[in-house]
């Protein structure tokens, strides 16, 4: 692992992590773990092979008590310094939110989003949501770590972020479509 560019949203380095892209050719993706988020490259999701995905989950889930820092509001590229959009993407197992560089470098990802992205995490119902809400009045965005108040937001109030589950059985049907 060598130094990275700083990170879009606390301007620490990012660790490199190499993986084979499902081209044979090396692809490189930026992580930084205490903001939990994943700088890529233009379309490198869209290469990684299966083994590379399932490397990537194991990875993230060895860092997952690493300090970790919340989002910042305002971020930037890595590659231009020019700020960030936020936006959305959707797949099967539900919407997510990605920062996108306006010139085509790439964007950053946090885990949360990542996970949404490669079907390892669900959505929650609403009626679920109703159930937590029961028993619990506040967690912590993944996404961004704000505090979110389940019992009146409908997903977090900060970044948007719909709330959702590390859900085995989404997990073990990722890892067979892997």
């Amino acid at each position: 692992m060598s130094s990275a560019a700083a990170c879009p949203s606390c301007r620490q380095p990012m660790e490199i992590h190499s993986f084979t892209a499902n081209t044979g050719q090396p692809l490189e993706l930026d992580i930084c773990y205490a903001c939990q988020g994943l700088w890529i490259d233009q379309n490198e999701n869209l290469k990684l092979p299966a083994q590379a995905v399932v490397e990537l989950f194991g990875l993230l889930h060895r860092h997952r008590s690493d300090e970790r820092r919340p989002l910042q509001s305002a971020m930037a590229c890595p590659r231009c310094t020019r700020s960030l959009a936020q936006g959305f993407d959707v797949v099967r197992s539900g919407r997510y939110i990605t920062y996108r560089c306006s010139n085509g470098h790439g964007r950053f990802s946090p885990f949360s989003a990542f996970m949404v992205e490669k079907g390892f995490v669900r959505q929650l119902t609403r009626p679920e949501i109703e159930d937590i809400a029961k028993r619990v009045a506040v967690i912590h965005c993944s996404s961004c770590g704000a505090p979110v108040d389940i019992r009146k937001d409908a997903a977090c109030p900060h970044c948007r972020s719909a709330f959702s589950l590390l859900d085995p059985k989404a997990v073990e049907k990722a890892l067979q479509g892997y």
